[in-house]
């Protein structure tokens, strides 16, 4: 595997347009990237690339990630609002270890954030974890940006927000009461989720989608090791996918498979 450095980190989250002040949302697979040098456990991986992200935003800027429970949902188990563990991989665990991370009160699709815009983000949220006030709202009225290291740069939960927000039929609005421990405190309460139906086949299918955004040079790219950090304005991302999504509601899916699903 590739070796790279603690600076080619830093040239590469550069090269993307990340600057002061900037607020990002990151969605690692930094595995891809090969082996950091100097560096031997997953953590230390974490925090050199937090570190690196957070020296180049500054103190005014924002850092975002999943830090989604889907047991919770799927297998009813507790939301333990301040444990730092998460379905969402060891990237978000990092994060939420951080004294100052603030993480959002959805027990099913929690987000966690740390820096200037932190409180806006993951406070005061409504019960949904796409619409008004949810922290993926916020996120976009900040003008914010998706940070991709490593991972596919259509793999993020815009997409479900423009799929929400169009109204497809193979979503739905599911309400569910979860047992939360906060502050040592057990709590009940209803939150709602924008989820999928289960019973037909649902494939993402983003092949059109990377056209259309390269196409128009939404999407900015850097290598790094064996990988590439990408990096798009959340905003203009979402009226990519709302535009396709007014004209083919199927469009961010394999239709063929979903529509043969329906008559089995």
């Amino acid at each position: 595997m590739k070796i790279y450095k603690i600076d080619d980190i830093r040239k590469a989250v550069k090269k993307v347009g990340i600057k002061k002040g900037d607020v990002i949302f990151i969605f690692p697979e930094t595995y891809k990237f090969g082996i950091l040098e100097d560096i031997k456990y997953h953590y230390r991986v974490y925090e050199s690339f937090y570190k690196i992200i957070n020296e180049v935003i500054g103190p005014k800027g924002t850092i975002c990630i999943q830090s989604y429970t889907f047991d919770t949902l799927r297998f009813k188990n507790k939301f333990n609002y301040d444990k730092p563990k998460t379905t969402s991989g060891g990237f978000a665990d990092y994060i939420l270890s951080l004294k100052k991370t603030i993480r959002s009160n959805h027990p099913a699709f929690s987000i966690a954030s740390i820096g200037h815009e932190s409180k806006f983000i993951s406070q005061n949220n409504s019960f949904h974890n796409y619409g008004y006030n949810s922290p993926l709202e916020k996120f976009l009225r900040l003008d914010g940006k998706i940070l991709s290291l490593g991972s596919d740069f259509t793999t993020n939960p815009f997409n479900h927000v423009a799929e929400y927000m169009i109204g497809v039929p193979f979503y739905y609005n599911k309400y569910a009461k979860f047992k939360i421990i906060k502050n040592k405190k057990k709590i009940e309460r209803g939150f709602t989720s924008f989820v999928r139906y289960l019973n037909f086949e649902l494939v993402n299918d983003h092949k059109k989608l990377k056209r259309e955004l390269i196409k128009n040079r939404m999407i900015k790219s850097s290598i790094l090791g064996e990988g590439r950090v990408y990096c798009a304005n959340a905003k203009k991302y979402l009226e990519v996918c709302l535009n396709l999504l007014s004209n083919d509601q199927f469009y961010l899916i394999n239709k063929k498979k979903y529509f043969k699903s329906l008559k089995n």
